[in-house]
């Protein structure tokens, strides 16, 4: 297969217009260009001719190309438009047919693992398990890229994924795409079926402690408990169990612990807090994969609005919330409602996400703590007014303050992020 019969095929450009797709081959040839002059293969002369041909071509050819910054494009959308009329004006914006930019960055980086994905018959193209496999593995492809490979046709990637277990059925990363993929479907009886063939192949600390995760979002506490004690014995083999991934492993126990000798209301409530932190980092997820250059733009505006030089560290989350729950987009929707509304969620939580829209900001002192329930009562210094807050913060004391924002979620409040707090005295 020639290069412009995979590009036809892998961006589904069968029935566009021979110059456009021309144009789109021509794009792809540039973009190898521009990473060919940067690896020093070819010279930066020879790149700039070929960005050259590129552009003449469009000229002659009286194509625009579009971004994401352009109405009725999503983010990561790029699309080519043939002007229309002697003026030099757009064409039917109607006919436009958007590329998503990442399959593109495939085509433009990592060609042969686009040819094993089109292949009907994955095993037909040879080497196309090491090749997905070296692509999954390698740690400078991001996250998105190794997302997009299974989302472009979930049913295609689906097929890629459980082909290359059936040769290599202990590969931990391409199982995690394939759960990943059941858990975004809703498909959970499949995915806890893959976990259970995984763990029978291979006794992995990262594999035991994400069946806990699991677990754990199923509300089937007793096997999270059991899932994360056998992922903290494989780190302790390893001499893991005293560096971050044992302190993570030893934080998990304990909070599953607590929600599993919890009833009635402070169940409930617990676990409504769990379950709306998952949400809030799905979310955050979400915007960083669909609107990272619309929150670029708004760093300035939240700037302001806070009258703030520079967003540090320990505000990121308070901006990130603020751009959810708060920064109106073209539509005049919020970012976490379009999220809301995409993922089909119920009237009642996206009237628990408006609410995150105004939070309580403030300094704030804790006057009660309950470690078993998650709770905390804290009252704001100023107006003297209590809030029962819900979180998981094990080290904090009653006398400590912290300063920032606590949102409402239902009859209590959540922390945006990190609680920076400081004695007493």
């Amino acid at each position: 297969m020639k290069q412009k019969e995979r590009i036809k095929k892998f961006l589904n450009l069968e029935e566009m217009d021979e110059v456009i797709v021309e144009a789109w081959n021509l794009f792809i040839v540039t973009q190898k260009a521009f990473r060919d002059v940067e690896a020093r293969i070819i010279s930066r002369r020879d790149g700039d001719n070929v960005q050259r041909n590129f552009i003449r071509y469009m000229k002659k050819q009286r194509l625009n190309m579009l971004d994401d910054e352009e109405e009725g494009l999503k983010a990561h959308e790029f699309a080519i438009i043939k002007e229309e009329g002697d003026g030099g004006g757009e064409g039917d914006k109607s006919k436009i047919k958007p590329l998503n930019s990442l399959d593109l960055w495939l085509l433009v980086d990592y060609e042969d693992v686009c040819v094993a994905w089109m292949a009907e018959e994955p095993r037909s193209v040879k080497g196309s398990s090491n090749t997905i496999i070296d692509f999954l593995e390698d740690p400078d492809v991001s996250a998105l890229l190794r997302d997009r490979l299974i989302e472009k046709d979930n049913e295609r990637g689906e097929k890629l994924l459980k082909t290359i277990l059936e040769d290599r059925p202990a590969e931990v990363n391409v199982h995690s795409l394939l759960v990943e993929h059941y858990e975004r479907e809703g498909r959970l009886a499949e995915a806890e079926a893959e976990y259970k063939r995984i763990l029978s192949k291979t006794g992995s600390e990262v594999v035991w402690a994400n069946y806990g995760d699991f677990m754990e979002r199923m509300g089937r506490y007793e096997e999270a408990v059991d899932a994360f004690k056998k992922s903290l014995e494989v780190c302790e083999r390893i001499g893991d169990e005293g560096k971050e991934p044992g302190e993570l492993l030893k934080g998990s126990i304990n909070r599953v612990e607590r929600m599993k000798n919890l009833e009635g209301e402070e169940a409930r409530k617990a676990r409504e807090y769990m379950e709306a932190a998952w949400l809030i980092d799905d979310m955050r997820e979400f915007v960083e994969k669909t609107l990272m250059k619309e929150m670029e733009k708004a760093q300035e505006e939240y700037k302001d609005e806070e009258g703030i030089e520079e967003i540090d560290f320990e505000d990121v989350f308070d901006f990130i919330n603020w751009f959810l729950f708060n920064r109106k987009l073209r539509d005049g929707r919020t970012p976490g409602m379009v999220y809301a509304e995409e993922n089909g969620l119920s009237e009642e939580i996206k009237e628990k996400i408006k609410g995150l829209g105004n939070p309580v900001k403030g300094t704030f002192e804790i006057v009660g703590v309950d470690h078993a329930s998650f709770k905390l009562v804290v009252k704001n210094t100023i107006t003297g007014e209590e809030y029962e807050l819900i979180c998981n913060v094990p080290e904090i004391r009653a006398g400590q303050t912290f300063t920032g924002k606590i949102y409402p979620w239902g009859d209590f409040y959540i922390s945006g992020g990190v609680l920076k707090t400081q004695d007493e005295d």
